[in-house]
């Protein structure tokens, strides 16, 4: 059953790039393989000395209750429910990568996923790839394969780290020269090949913060230009990066002069101003579980801009803010908090693995829900506990 459990959370990570259903198979058998495997004194012990388990209990407690204090339909609290079911599993999976062997082939099998999925996107440019998602060719066009752009970017900008944190680590020129290649054909791929802003914003941050970290303080400034020169060659010569960032330009001033919200940058500026009104409407406690939607339903009457903006806000702080005060977003700060600790208690690539993540799940927190979405909290929920199982075995080496 322990063996079991181990399996299904590797057969989890390949699914994270690729498939939902792989993921929903892999919680499902490991879940049965964890609760039937024993050994809960060990599981605890884990749980107990990882810094994520605080946050990641008061986060999921606050949730519920919020469910005392809320106005939201029994469909709603239960699809929240539902959905940050995954902090407490994040908890279980602590215990399921708490070896070093279980934690390279997770990393191994998200690894593989990420290739399928790089090598599908590289391939849509010219063939008619049977399972991705869009169906266009050439250059100019998303080319996103098993998720959403948005998903993919950010996905794939994880990867990026993953590429850039085996290269710092490596001692063999010729495997630091073949991991660059892997890190251009992955940006190159969010750059030019998806349409997601979201993306290649994260990718092009996260590239300067990991550029911060490795460099040696006098070369911190001249790295950091470098990928500031490299962002502006890719924005110069990719025409669909270039037309997204002109179309968030016009968006913004559609909504500044005329107040529009059809347009993703319009909505989403929308959403943050009527989310921040909810919060101080009640800055301690929230408007409890699903309150946001019970609110934003009274805001946006027309059926289709609800759709979209009655869900979530599209940004995970003012989401915990709405919800749970600043209670929850206290509980946020501190999740995310553990992480940039672990960030600078690690060396070498660890460190820069660790800080990429960082910076790819607290950019998407402003402008996405990376708790919330499907294929973007399955990302997050399962990549964090993976990169953090190793807190205390790093402690004791330390």
């Amino acid at each position: 059953m322990d063996s079991l459990a181990r399996w299904s959370a590797v057969a989890l990570m390949l699914g994270v790039p690729t498939s939902i259903a792989l993921v929903n198979i892999g919680l499902f058998l490991l879940l049965v393989g964890w609760t039937f495997s024993g050994s809960f004194d060990r599981k605890f012990a884990v749980i107990r000395a990882n810094p994520i388990t605080l946050p990641s209990l008061a986060l999921f407690g606050l949730v519920l209750l919020g469910v005392l204090h809320t106005e939201a339909p029994d469909a709603v609290v239960r699809s929240h429910l539902y959905v940050y079911s995954k902090l407490p599993m994040m908890l279980v999976l602590l215990t399921l990568f708490d070896d070093v062997l279980w934690r390279r082939r997770a990393m191994a099998a998200f690894v593989i996923g990420s290739v399928i999925t790089l090598v599908s996107t590289y391939a849509n440019i010219w063939i008619e790839v049977p399972w991705s998602d869009s169906h266009e060719r050439g250059f100019g066009v998303t080319h996103h394969v098993f998720n959403d752009y948005i998903a993919q970017g950010l996905a794939m900008s994880v990867f990026v780290a993953w590429c850039l944190a085996q290269n710092f680590a490596a001692r063999s020129r010729v495997v630091q020269v073949g991991f660059v290649a892997l890190t251009a054909l992955a940006v190159f791929s969010i750059t030019h090949l998806l349409a997601g802003r979201t993306g290649q914003l994260v990718v092009l941050s996260m590239c300067g913060v990991m550029a911060l970290v490795k460099a040696p303080p006098h070369w911190r400034l001249p790295a950091v230009l470098v990928v500031m020169f490299g962002g502006c060659l890719l924005l110069l010569s990719s025409p669909l990066l270039r037309e997204r960032v002109l179309q968030a330009w016009m968006d913004f001033n559609l909504y500044s002069s005329e107040g529009v919200v059809s347009t993703s940058i319009g909505a989403r500026l929308d959403m943050w101003k009527n989310a921040w009104n909810m919060f101080l409407d009640s800055p301690l406690w929230g408007q409890g579980t699903g309150g946001y939607r019970v609110i934003s339903s009274r805001i946006y009457a027309d059926a289709s801009q609800c759709g979209v903006s009655c869900i979530h806000p599209h940004n995970q702080y003012l989401f915990f803010a709405v919800e749970h005060g600043l209670l929850g977003l206290t509980a946020y700060g501190l999740l995310l908090w553990a992480l940039i600790r672990g960030a600078i208690r690690c060396q070498g690539g660890e460190r820069a693995m660790l800080a990429g993540f960082s910076t790819v799940l607290i950019l998407d927190g402003f402008i996405n829900g990376p708790f919330w979405v499907t294929t973007e909290r399955h990302l997050f929920a399962s990549m964090l506990p993976l990169l953090m199982a190793s807190w205390p075995a790093g402690r004791r080496s330390a």
